[in-house]
């Protein structure tokens, strides 16, 4: 792919600026080269020359071509005019020689004026980009609190902008400095290179990652000696398509290569890449601790449990009675298996470990409706879903089991908290790019003021009195609905019901 580089407005003021000092070399030649050869041809009259035409072309060729190599060459201007004029007195001293007389007087005269006014209108002209782009540079946003500048009261202009110049030097050296030192004290491994890979600045972290200063040296070998992996074979890939992923190195540290291209104010071509080596380490070893724990919880805490309730159904069995003792053993067992699981399911939601795929939402939720429907039965709740057809053909991507899981809490709870013979109902609609899905009740309802604590975890409310439950249930909704991207609000009234809203972005056809 061939990167090319967008006109913007700093190159075309340049192009204007180059084309304002040709139209005026332009119009320097046009006044200068008919005077020179009028003034030429004068001379040459007064001295009786017999073709004074031929005369007065010497002259003007001499001017034009220092004018063009003044054009050319604005370095060499001096040096151009005085040899110039140096040719021109020894070519009229040689034509002396052989008896034909020439005034180098209009040439020199030419030559020097040419000079003279050339260097005027070049000078003015950059003047003026000058004062446009240090303008432009002080209407731009500062990143940081700038020093007091002197202001200039002068009328001088060359000098105005000669301090302009200077106090916008200053702030780039302190841009500079600003940016260094916020590089250097970051909490990530930073490293700045060239287009090709060369080191220009590392930080403090990044000296301390790789064990070396790192100025000048390749960054692809320096992520080799470190064992990244897509680097350990030949030939190795440019930075540019270097795949960026998390790896362990030779310390068995977890790190994570991320990069950024550095891009010019008037271009998309890179004039040099933005690397960070983020250290995962302790997030790492966080993880694998919680996957420890939760294999525990869902294994080895739920065995002697499931353990407990078995002997209990063996004792009811042979005794053939059920004892008050064990009756409240067996409820307190399984409310430590409710817990259980609602822990492990809300570890689950706010793990990074969902897996995302298209899914026709209307068939979630009718899966839903038949979990939920012996619950209702056995509570005489009526169970009502009512879906628009745009809704029913619609997709949303999801984790399938765990916002199964999320829509199931929802609904279980609403046939916890509603009176008997009561109506729970379930709305699916289409608003624009997203999904809404409305769960109303008939039951106790949630007090004001303890609607901002909602999602808390293990809060338990004062009409849930009475009613089992470990408080994580809610928990686990709002971090699946917030993982896939959605929204849920609650409105409630005490005594009249609770409506759960539920919004999901569709995937876009």
């Amino acid at each position: 792919m061939n990167n090319r580089r967008h006109e913007s407005r700093v190159p075309s003021q340049v192009q204007r600026l180059f084309r304002r000092l040709v139209r005026e070399w332009v119009w320097i030649s046009l006044v200068l080269l008919p005077l020179t050869a009028l003034l030429s041809y004068r001379a040459q009259i007064n001295l009786h020359d017999s073709s004074p035409g031929w005369s007065a072309a010497i002259s003007v060729v001499l001017v034009f071509c220092v004018l063009g190599l003044l054009l050319w060459r604005p370095r060499l201007a001096i040096w151009i005019t005085l040899g110039a004029m140096a040719c021109v007195l020894l070519t009229s001293a040689g034509m002396a020689e052989i008896r034909r007389w020439w005034s180098p007087t209009p040439a020199a005269l030419g030559i020097l004026f040419g000079y003279l006014i050339w260097n005027w209108r070049r000078l003015s002209g950059v003047l003026t980009y000058f004062g446009w782009e240090l303008s432009r540079l002080d209407s731009e946003p500062k990143v940081f609190p700038e020093r007091r500048r002197t202001q200039f009261t002068g009328a001088d202009r060359l000098q105005g902008q000669i301090m302009a110049l200077e106090q916008a030097m200053s702030r780039t050296r302190d841009t500079r400095r600003f940016i260094a030192d916020g590089l250097e004290y970051l909490p990530v491994a930073t490293l700045i290179s060239d287009p090709q890979g060369r080191i220009l600045l590392g930080n403090r972290k990044a000296r301390e990652l790789f064990g070396q200063a790192l100025v000048g040296d390749d960054v692809l070998d320096q992520l080799a000696r470190l064992g990244y992996p897509e680097l350990s074979t030949e030939p190795r890939p440019p930075l540019s398509a270097l795949p960026l992923l998390e790896f362990r190195d030779y310390k068995e540290r977890s790190l994570r290569l991320e990069r950024a291209a550095l891009l010019p104010v008037d271009g998309d071509t890179p004039i040099g890449w933005l690397l960070s080596l983020t250290d995962l380490s302790a997030e790492r070893a966080a993880e694998e601790q919680r996957g420890v724990l939760l294999r525990f919880l869902s294994h080895d805490l739920r065995a002697p449990h499931s353990a407990i309730l078995a002997l209990l159904d063996v004792h009811r069995h042979q005794a053939g009675v059920d004892s008050p003792l064990f009756e409240q053993i067996e409820r307190q067992v399984r409310r430590a298996l409710d817990l259980t699981d609602g822990f492990v399911l809300l570890a689950r939601a706010e793990s990074a470990a969902y897996q995302f795929q298209p899914s026709l939402f209307a068939m979630l939720v009718l899966d839903v409706l038949d979990q939920a429907l012996p619950i209702a039965q056995q509570k005489q709740i009526e169970l009502l879903h009512d879906m628009d057809e745009q809704s029913q053909e619609r997709l949303v991507s999801a984790d399938q089991g765990l916002l199964t899981r999320a829509l199931f809490n929802l609904l279980e709870n609403a046939i916890k908290y509603s009176d008997p013979g009561s109506t729970v109902e379930l709305r699916i609609s289409c608003h624009g790019d997203w999904l809404r899905c409305e769960l109303t009740d008939q039951g106790k309802g949630i007090a004001p003021q303890e609607l901002p604590e909602l999602f808390r975890q293990y809060r338990r409310f004062s009409s849930a009195q009475g009613i089992d439950g470990v408080g994580l249930g809610l928990s686990m909704v709002k971090a699946v609905v917030d993982h896939h991207g959605g929204r849920i609000e609650c409105e409630s009234v005490v005594d009249h019901g609770t409506t759960f809203r539920l919004d999901l972005p569709l995937i876009l056809e």
